[in-house]
């Protein structure tokens, strides 16, 4: 049993509850579950179990000399076993179904066995907390992030198994992640002592606990560093949270007696949203790959925070949007900026310049003295695009400036532009622009000039394609020799794409290892034959090599569109294993709008997948996507014709079908729902979410018996292959189902399993909350079970009902009523 707990990774249970490391609480009874079960099990078989939590001990379990762990009580096949630790009754364990003369003759020692498995709780408690602030430590964040990415990773990417209704899933379909840390807090431990500086952590940590929701996993990183995970959080609520955390740390103030000083802590705060702070191939990662990339991400974000000051907050997406700086200014119209690959940076990305002056509020002296107060108007000094990016930096080059005579000075402020908005593309050939100039050595165009040769050639020809080509060498690992190979390999191809292109090819450099080629009077097919011959060129032999390829004309794109899709195709091209040349077409398209999906841009999302279907009507990802897109946007009746429509092209496919289903349940159309998942069951009979609908649905006719037997048969493959996807689920409702037919003793075990396997299942905290308070159970962990739920859902009155009753029933009367006031706000 020992080895067996010691390998187990426990129950967390999102919750920002003091935790002290140094003995069990109440709450861990019910947060390390899994593990009690488990271990009892291996000393006493049984059926079925509970647990109750007692105001105060029962007389007949009382402990004494004899019995320094409470008396364990056997009645028929169920037993009561006490839980004792620290000479502190926690709760009494009812199993049912027990051997009852194999428990009988164990009976006397079964008390003190529970209390063994009860210190490999407190062990495996204390191996995931901090011992100075009992908050998690830095390793339980990073199993919990990858428990949230695991959970999230199939809902975000639409495609053929995506669902319409990802209402019955059991994670969340995002979530953020604070990181801070406290200014000068090294100042506080030279000046006044560590022991002084662990007070002012201890102080934090108890801030900490105060401020953040109940769901929130709250952990001590490192040091004066802390995280919290919000589990469902969006952009503007991990903002709101991130301005409480910085104003309530601001309070916290300790006397240094010596001196009799008070000493006070501010903090700079960084988070991050997943999936909407991630890109592309980023989500190929594995989720322990994603959980590291997230925490690096938010520390990027608290750097930048740092760098602006004490007290200050920055989101990652800031970083990148309104953070960039002018760091250098170099020869040849290019500048050195702050933004590097570590905050998502990529060749290619355009910003416009402020200046740092020019730009805001200013007072402006005159010559007598007296002070004028006004406004500066918004003007931007240049244009620029990334051709260089390093990790931590890169080199951009000035592609239009607002005044000549006006220059970028280091200082000045970047803003991104949007993929769509930038200038250079659409600007048309003035009289006087400067004529462009290559490369000496490779004969390639700089990008500046590229545009502006490209503007003044693009209208003549009826057809063209745009090529781009990217050299695949990681950055970090280019050495000078790469660089030299790089520049020999863009000058062989130069004149190469000449033989085969023709001279009529106009040819620069995208960035400074991917060329951009346009090529008149070639069609797409015609084009991807050149470049497959150009590539099988020997000297270009073992290069790592990307290329994406747009064509004109194509749907409704205007010539200064097609470099935009040459990029999309060139991501594509990521995607692809042997031969990395993607043409732009209906799988690009669908790469573009799957991505908008997961950054939460569903309009632009759906106008997207309606290119695609465009292009190609068969596209099954594209139209099962769109048809996702329409139900997560309420518009049942248009996602249910769109499946409709799939599935008569598709008929054996299983996701259309389950998803029509659903856009006709909550269409209102119950009959043609219930067809279309027995028709699911027919095809799979073990389609989880098809037999839960069902169940559902049965309950709503009132039959029970029917609908238990459908989560009964959910309950019984989580033994098998479907563990992952079913063990919260069949919990979730078998324990609902049990409520309702008034048998609270299986709805209770089963509530316990529910909670445990999804930390957000808000009803059913609610009704073991409720459960507790029928039984006279101990009040404060209904209050505990019951801020949970009101946290996760706050517009449902009966969850704040019974929060305030177990506060009442504890004789916290102004917090009840403070509590009546603040539910009547949350559910008008």
């Amino acid at each position: 049993m020992r080895q067996w707990l010691q390998k187990q990774p426990g129950s967390i249970m999102n919750t920002a509850t003091s935790i002290e490391t140094g003995t069990l609480r109440r709450q861990d009874i019910i947060e390390y579950e899994p593990l009690l079960k488990t271990a009892l099990r291996a000393i006493i078989p049984f059926s079925s179990y509970s647990l109750m939590f007692p105001a105060k001990t029962p007389e007949d379990m009382e402990a004494d000399p004899v019995h320094p762990f409470g008396r364990a009580a056997l009645e028929n096949d169920r037993l009561s076993l006490p839980l004792t630790h620290s000479d502190r009754l926690l709760a009494i364990f009812e199993a049912r179904g027990v051997n009852p003369e194999e428990t009988a003759r164990a009976l006397p020692f079964l008390p003190h066995m529970a209390s063994l498995c009860l210190e490999q709780i407190k062990i495996r408690k204390s191996a995931i907390t901090d011992p100075l602030t009992g908050l998690f430590n830095r390793h339980c964040m990073h199993q919990a992030l990858i428990r949230e990415i695991s959970g999230i990773v199939g809902a975000i990417m639409p495609g053929p198994e995506a669902m319409a209704d990802d209402s019955l899933q059991g994670h969340s379909a995002c979530f953020g992640l604070i990181i801070l840390d406290l200014d000068r807090f090294r100042q506080i431990n030279d000046n006044f002592g560590h022991n002084f500086g662990d007070r002012i952590l201890v102080l934090a940590a108890e801030r900490l606990r105060a401020v953040c929701p109940k769901q929130t996993l709250v952990c001590r990183l490192d040091g004066d560093s802390f995280g919290v995970l919000w589990p469902q959080a969006s952009r503007a609520r991990m903002s709101e949270l991130a301005v409480s955390l910085g104003a309530e740390l601001a309070r916290v103030t300790a006397r240094f007696t010596p001196l009799r000083e008070d000493v006070g802590v501010s903090a700079s705060i960084g988070y991050v949203n997943y999936p909407q702070d991630l890109q592309g191939a980023q989500f190929q990662k594995a989720p322990e790959e994603q959980a590291w990339l997230i925490l690096e991400k938010a520390e990027k974000a608290l750097s930048t925070a740092k760098a602006g000051g004490r007290s200050q907050i920055y989101s990652f997406r800031q970083i990148l949007t309104q953070g960039g700086v002018v760091l250098d200014v170099m020869p040849m119209n290019r500048l050195v900026i702050n933004l590097g690959r570590s905050m998502d940076a990529h060749e290619g990305q355009r910003f416009l310049i402020w200046s740092r002056k020019f730009n805001g509020s200013e007072t402006i002296v005159g010559t007598q003295g007296d002070a004028i107060f006004g406004h500066y108007p918004p003007m931007y000094k240049a244009e620029i695009s990334l051709v260089e990016v390093q990790d931590e930096m890169s080199i951009a080059e000035v592609l239009v400036q607002s005044d000549p005579n006006w220059t970028v000075e280091k200082g000045d402020k970047l803003t991104l532009l949007d993929d769509h908005a930038g200038r250079m593309e659409q600007r048309e050939v003035q009289p006087g622009d400067r004529t462009p100039q290559k490369d000496p050595l490779t004969g390639l165009y700089p990008y500046r000039d590229f545009l502006q040769a490209w503007q003044s050639v693009r209208g003549q020809a009826k057809s063209f394609c745009m090529v781009l080509m990217r050299l695949e060498t990681p950055h970090a690992e280019r050495t000078p020799m790469d660089k030299m190979k790089e520049e020999q390999f863009f000058q062989t191809l130069a004149g190469r794409v000449e033989t085969l292109f023709g001279p009529e090819a106009l040819g620069g450099r995208f960035s400074v290892n991917c060329i951009i080629y346009h090529v008149p009077g070639l069609d797409q097919e015609e084009c991807l034959r050149m470049v497959r011959e150009l590539l099988e060129d020997e000297r270009f032999a073992g290069l790592e090599k990307s290329v994406g390829i747009a064509a004109f004309p194509f749907l409704d794109y205007t010539r200064s569109d097609i470099l935009e899709n040459a990029r999309k195709a060139l991501d594509h091209a990521e995607f692809l294993h042997d031969e990395r040349i993607a043409c732009f077409d209906s799988v690009s398209l669908n790469i573009s709008a799957d991505r908008l999906f997961a950054q939460g841009e569903t309009y632009d999302a759906i106008a997207e997948y309606k290119k695609a279907l465009t292009v190609d009507e068969g596209n099954l990802l594209a139209r099962n996507s769109l048809g996702v897109c329409y139900a997560r946007l309420n518009k049942y009746a248009t996602a249910r014709t769109i499946f409709q429509d799939l599935i008569a092209l598709h008929p054996d496919h299983i996701m259309p079908l389950y998803n029509f289903g659903c856009a006709c349940l909550k269409d209102g159309d119950p009959v043609a729902a219930r067809q279309a998942f027995e028709q699911v069951l027919t095809i799979q009979p073990d389609h989880v979410y098809a037999m839960i609908r069902l169940g559902l649905m049965a309950e709503e006719e009132g039959d029970f018996e029917r609908a238990w037997n459908l989560y009964e048969q959910v309950r019984a493959m989580s033994d098998g292959e479907h563990l992952a996807s079913t063990h919260n689920l069949a919990y979730r409702y078998l324990a609902r189902l049990a409520f309702r037919r008034d048998d609270r003793d299986t709805a209770r075990e089963y509530l316990h399993q529910a909670i445990t396997a999804n930390p957000q299942d808000a009803h059913s905290f609610h009704l073991l909350a409720t459960i507790y308070l029928e039984r006279g159970d101990d009040p404060e962990i209904a209050e505990s079970l019951a801020r949970q739920s009101v946290h996760l859902k706050t517009d449902v009155p009966a969850f704040w009902e019974v929060l305030i009753t177990a506060l009442e029933q504890q004789g916290k009367t102004e917090e009840a009523n403070q509590t009546k006031i603040r539910a009547a706000a949350q559910t008008c």
